[in-house]
C-alpha cells in the first residue's frame, strides 16, 4: 500500500513519541498520533508534519490565527545547518494564516544566523512573512528580573539536577529561554505559540510561576523533531560532529560526501530489501530529500523506498536535487535589473532636452568598443539591433538575392529579408544538437546567397555549437560577396568560451558581429544595439544611418549601464540560478529540456503542456508556446531570475496530469534525445 509524507511524518512521530515517552509522562506533552496511528481529534487547524507533541499549560489557549498572535521561534549556534531549515520550514507553515514570528536569538553569530533563516522561512512560504527580532534592551533587562523574581534556586536545582560545580551562567542562559517563551513586544497580543524540542520541555515546569510574576499569558508549546543524525540512528545532527549534519555553507563537493554517506534504512540483504521494501523513518538521506527537494519527489522516493529500490541507486538520482535543493533555501536569489545608475543620469539628461542628442554618437561608439576589444571605428550603434540588422540586409539587398538561416529561429530575420525583397531559405536545425546544421546550411549557400543568419545562442534553444567550424565550412561555401550575420545578443550569458570580437572580425572579415544592451544590461526600453565589423563594411552600415539616430536619454542610459558593469554581471548571476533551480525542478521530475547558454529555456512539457500553461497564464507569466515553432507540447521561459521561473516551477509541481514525453512533434524533431532530460 502507497504511503504518502503524511503517514511518514506520523510514523517518525510515533517512533519519537516512544522515544520520550518518559519525559512526555513527566512534564505532560501530549502526542499528536496515537499509538494506533490516528491522530489525536482537536478543534485546532493541522499542525506542520514536524510536530509530534503539544503542551498547553494555564487555562486558555491562545490561537495562532491572528496577524498579531506570535509564532516563537528560538535558535542557537554559529553555522545554519539542517535543523534550523526544518524549524524555518514549520515556522513557515504555521505563518501560512499571516500570523506574525518572534525570533529569539542565542545564536553566537547574530547576522548571519538570523539572515539565513529569514531566507529559508521565506523560501518554504513563498513570499516574505512578517517577523520581529527580540533585541536585548533595558526593557527585556527590567522584563527578565521581575520574571526571575517568581522562581527559587531549589526548584531549579531539582528540575535541573544543579549542584556547586554549575556555572553561573546557567541563569543566564535560563534568562533567555524564560523570555523566550514569555516576553512579548508592546502592539502584540501574548501567548501564541512557541516551537520547541523535547530537550527544553523542563522549562515548561517553571513557567506557570515566572509567567504569574510578570502576569503574561502561556504560549501553547509545539514539539517539534530534530533532523536526525546522518551517522547513527537514534541521535539527533550535533554541531559537534560535522559529519552528522548538513551545513548550509558547506560547499557542493562536502554536500555532495555527507548525502551519499548518510544512514539509509535499507535491509540487511538485497532479497530482503525486493520483498519487505526499506523502511524510511530510520533514513537520514530520506530525510534530506523530504526536507530539501519538492514533495512530489519526495513522495517518488518514498514509494521507490517502500517498493524496495536499492539505496544507492536512490540516493544518486536525488544527489543533484538535494544539493539544489539546499542553495534554493539558504540563498537569497539575486535578482535582474537596470543598473541603478541609469536612473539619475537619464534624469539629468532630460534637462537638456532642449539641446539635440549627438550627431553620430561616437562617444558612446567608444565606449562599447572598449568593452569588446575592437577599434571605435569597427562599431556602429543603431536604435536597437534591429535596426542595425536591417542595414546590414539593405547593403546586402540585391535582385535575385537570398537569405540562409536555421529552422527554427527568430522570426525577425524572414521578416527583414522580406522588407528588402530577398528571398528567405531555411535549413532545419540538427535535431541532435538543436542548433545550426552546418552541412544543410552549407548546402544551401549558392551564388544568390547574399547573407547567411547565425545566431550564437540559437535564438529558440540556447545551444551553442562550434563557432569556428560553422564559419569556416560555411565561408567555403558562400560566394565573395556574402556576409554573414552572427547574432550575438545573448553572448553574455554564454559560459562556453567562443574567440574574443577581435579574433572572429580579424578571421572572418565578412562577418558582422550584433549585440545589444536589452538583455544582460536591461535597458530593452532604451533600445540600444550595435554591430561590429571590420573598419570598411562598418563604414557601410555606418552610411545608412540618419543624423541623430540616438537619442540623448537612451546614450545616457547606455553610458551608465556601461559604466556600471557589476549590474550587467549580477544580471548574468541572476539568469545562471534561475537556470539551475528550473532545470534541477524538470531533472526531477523527468521533464525533457534543451541544455541553454541563453537567458531562456526550451523544454517539453508533454502531456503536462495544457494544464501547466493555463497556470502561466492565468497569474500573467508570460512565455513562447512551441506551437509557432511546430513544436507542440514544447515552451520557451525566460531565465530572468529564480522569483521570475517560480510560478513555472509552482505550476509543475502541482501538475498531475501526465508525464513527459508523449506529446507529438514534427518528425525531424521525433528523436531519443527526448526521451529524457538533459543535464547541464
Amino acid at each position: 500500500m502507497t504511503t504518502t509524507l503524511a503517514t511518514w511524518h506520523a510514523a517518525c512521530n510515533r517512533r519519537t513519541a516512544a522515544r520520550e515517552e518518559h519525559r512526555s509522562r513527566q512534564f505532560g506533552l501530549r502526542p499528536v498520533v496515537c499509538s494506533d496511528d490516528r491522530a489525536q481529534e482537536t478543534e485546532r487547524p493541522m499542525l506542520p508534519g514536524e510536530v509530534w507533541a503539544t503542551q498547553t499549560l494555564g487555562a486558555s489557549q491562545p490561537s495562532p490565527r491572528s496577524a498579531a498572535s506570535p509564532i516563537r521561534v528560538g535558535f542557537a549556534g554559529r553555522r545554519l545547518h539542517l535543523g534550523h531549515l526544518g524549524l524555518a520550514r514549520t515556522a513557515a507553515q504555521m505563518a501560512d494564516s499571516g500570523a506574525h514570528l518572534l525570533l529569539f536569538d542565542a545564536s553566537d553569530d547574530s547576522t548571519s544566523i538570523v539572515d539565513g533563516f529569514r531566507t529559508a522561512v521565506c523560501h518554504y512560504a513563498g513570499a516574505s512573512v512578517p517577523d520581529q527580532l527580540i533585541e536585548y534592551g533595558p526593557d527585556l533587562r527590567r522584563w527578565q528580573h521581575q520574571a526571575l523574581s517568581g522562581l527559587r534556586l531549589d526548584r531549579m536545582r531539582r528540575l535541573y539536577g544543579w549542584d556547586s560545580s554549575t556555572p553561573a551562567s546557567a541563569l543566564t542562559d535560563l534568562e533567555a529561554m524564560i523570555s523566550f517563551f514569555l516576553y512579548t513586544p508592546a502592539g502584540m497580543e501574548e501567548g501564541g505559540v512557541a516551537l520547541v524540542d523535547a530537550m527544553q520541555a523542563p522549562h515548561s515546569a517553571l513557567l506557570p510561576q515566572a509567567a504569574r510574576a510578570v502576569d503574561a499569558k502561556i504560549p501553547e508549546l509545539l514539539y517539534r523533531r530534530l533532523f536526525p543524525s546522518l551517522r547513527r540512528e537514534g541521535e539527533r545532527g550535533s554541531v559537534r560532529e560535522p559529519s552528522s549534519v548538513v551545513f548550509a555553507d558547506d560547499d557542493e563537493a562536502t554536500v555532495q560526501r555527507k548525502f551519499l554517506r548518510s544512514r539509509t534504512g535499507g535491509r540487511a540483504s538485497v532479497e530482503e530489501q525486493r520483498s519487505l521494501g526499506g523502511d524510511a523513518t530510520r533514513c537520514s538521506a530520506f530525510a534530506m530529500i523530504e526536507l530539501l527537494c519538492p514533495p512530489e519527489t519526495a513522495q517518488r522516493a518514498l514509494e521507490g523506498c517502500l517498493s524496495g529500490r536499492n539505496c544507492g541507486d536512490c540516493k544518486a538520482e536525488h544527489l543533484t536535487g538535494v544539493v539544489a535543493g539546499l542553495r534554493a533555501a539558504t540563498t537569497t536569489p539575486m535578482r535582474a535589473g537596470t543598473s541603478s545608475q541609469v536612473g539619475p543620469a537619464v534624469r539629468q539628461a532630460a534637462g537638456a532636452l532642449h539641446r539635440p542628442p549627438p550627431r553620430d554618437a561616437t562617444d558612446l561608439e567608444a565606449a562599447i568598443a572598449e568593452r569588446s576589444g575592437v577599434q571605435p571605428d569597427q562599431v556602429v550603434v543603431g536604435h536597437g539591433s534591429t535596426e542595425v540588422m536591417d542595414w546590414l540586409f539593405r547593403i546586402q539587398a540585391r535582385p535575385g538575392g537570398k537569405v540562409v538561416a536555421t529552422e527554427p529561429t527568430f522570426e525577425l530575420y524572414q521578416e527583414l529579408a522580406e522588407r528588402h525583397r530577398l528571398r528567405y531559405a531555411a535549413a532545419a536545425w540538427d535535431p541532435s544538437t538543436f542548433t545550426h546544421d552546418t552541412s544543410a546550411l552549407a548546402r544551401l549557400a549558392d551564388q544568390d546567397t547574399a547573407l547567411c543568419v547565425i545566431d550564437v545562442p540559437h535564438s529558440v534553444s540556447g545551444a551553442v555549437g562550434q563557432v569556428t567550424e560553422l564559419l569556416d565550412r560555411l565561408f567555403e561555401a558562400l560566394p565573395d560577396d556574402a556576409v554573414v550575420l552572427l547574432d550575438l545578443v545573448y553572448a553574455d550569458f554564454i559560459r562556453t568560451p567562443i574567440e574574443p570580437a577581435s579574433l572572429l572580425l580579424s578571421r572572418y572579415p565578412r562577418a558582422v558581429l550584433f549585440g545589444s544592451m536589452s538583455k544582460a544590461h536591461c535597458l530593452l526600453g532604451a533600445r540600444v544595439g550595435y554591430a561590429l565589423a571590420v573598419t570598411p563594411l562598418a563604414d557601410r552600415l555606418r552610411a545608412q544611418r540618419l543624423p541623430y539616430t540616438m537619442d540623448s536619454l537612451a546614450i545616457a542610459a547606455a553610458h551608465s549601464a556601461l559604466r556600471d558593469d557589476q549590474s550587467r554581471q549580477r544580471t548574468v548571476q541572476a539568469s545562471h540560478e534561475a537556470r539551475a533551480r528550473l532545470t534541477a525542478t524538470l531533472q526531477n521530475l523527468g521533464i525533457a529540456y534543451v541544455h541553454t547558454e541563453g537567458n531562456f529555456l526550451l523544454m517539453d512539457l508533454g502531456t503536462r503542456h495544457a494544464s501547466v500553461t493555463r497556470r502561466l497564464q492565468s497569474n500573467g507569466t508570460p512565455f513562447r508556446d512551441g506551437r509557432r515553432w511546430s513544436m507542440p507540447g514544447w515552451i520557451q521561459l525566460h531565465l530572468i531570475d529564480v522569483p521570475f521561473v517560480e510560478p513555472l516551477i509552482e505550476a509543475l509541481q502541482r501538475d498531475t496530469t501526465g508525464e513527459n514525453g508523449t506529446s507529438s512533434h514534427r518528425p525531424s524533431l521525433h528523436d531519443k534525445t527526448f526521451e529524457g532530460p538533459s543535464v547541464p
